[in-house]
């Protein structure tokens, strides 16, 4: 099994309640079995704001998360990936920033990690998550995959990936598919086996499954993995999956397939003044995502 440990950086019980609730008419628990905070599409970089993205905002907003992060319970963080807009200088303040954490912290790239010259690319993979960009820990019970969803994608540093990614691409325009875009990426070949090895694992020895991931793969629409279909498939034959939390489509999104939550946050960068992040709770048969800001909170059952 894969294991990255910080990098280098300190580094309800019906789906159908799955939902926004008001958190502050929730009973007050503290037995949760763990705790985890989780940010998204940060998106950093010194330059002019563009329509709704504030870039030069997000340290300021990192700075808010990670003071709560701090006062919190949570045991580590998942950065969900994309913590610049572009310029690899760009990742110097971000990461100063995230060393100030006492969490530890988890990166998962982000296609706009990428935005940085071509002698760059493969150095930002390593640095954020390891060589292959993919990775898992155990904790309380639990398994954590952190998948590598900029794998395949015409933004890559290998070039047999960009080759690859260009093909997807091209069958994707050709049946109209709405992921068809070249800010989307999909899980490769090696990972999709390793994929699959960590979540037979994970259920042979009791563990129940969060995935993470970049690129959202449900509900359905432009932001998605190209290979989401795949996915959905692979994920489908399990029951022991409890939840996907991704990044990448700012607006955030909710989906449930196979009996598992799909959650995507939403994007730091957007707005002006208002921030985005959330913490989740994890109790013996529901989630708690309590979101900040305006990420939404809700309760999902498992």
């Amino acid at each position: 099994m894969t294991r990255i440990f910080v990098l280098f950086f300190s580094i309800l019980t019906a789906i159908p309640a799955a939902g926004p609730i008001n958190m502050t008419k929730e009973k007050q628990e503290d037995n949760a079995i763990l705790t985890f905070g989780l940010i998204a599409d940060i998106q950093y970089c010194d330059c002019e704001n563009h329509g709704t993205r504030y870039y030069s905002h997000s340290l300021a907003k990192l700075t808010e998360a990670i003071e709560d992060f701090n006062n919190s319970k949570a045991e580590f963080i998942i950065n969900l990936g994309d913590l610049i807009e572009k310029d690899f200088k760009s990742f110097q303040p971000v990461l100063e920033l995230m060393r100030k954490s006492k969490r530890a912290v988890f990166h998962l790239p982000g296609n706009h990690d990428y935005s940085v010259r071509q002698r760059y690319k493969n150095r930002v993979t390593r640095m954020l998550a390891g060589e292959d960009g993919y990775y898992s820990f155990s904790k309380g019970g639990f398994r954590f995959i952190a998948l590598n969803s900029c794998d395949i994608s015409t933004y890559s540093g290998s070039l047999r990936s960009r080759f690859k990614a260009g093909t997807m691409l091209a069958r994707l325009q050709r049946e109209g598919h709405k992921n068809a875009f070249d800010w989307n990426g999909a899980i490769g070949r090696k990972q999709v086996r390793w994929f699959k090895s960590e979540l037979a694992e994970a259920r042979e020895m009791g563990q129940g499954v969060f995935i993470f991931s970049h690129h959202p793969v449900a509900p359905e629409g432009a932001h998605n993995l190209y290979n989401r279909e795949e996915m959905l498939e692979i994920v489908s034959a399990y029951d022991n999956i409890i939840a996907w939390f991704s990044g990448h489509k700012h607006e955030g999104d909710y989906g449930y397939y196979s009996d598992i939550h799909f959650v995507t946050l939403q994007a730091v960068v957007e707005t002006a003044n208002t921030n985005s992040w959330a913490m989740v709770e994890v109790y013996e048969n529901y989630l708690l995502l309590k979101g900040r800001g305006r990420e939404e909170s809700r309760k999902l059952a498992w």
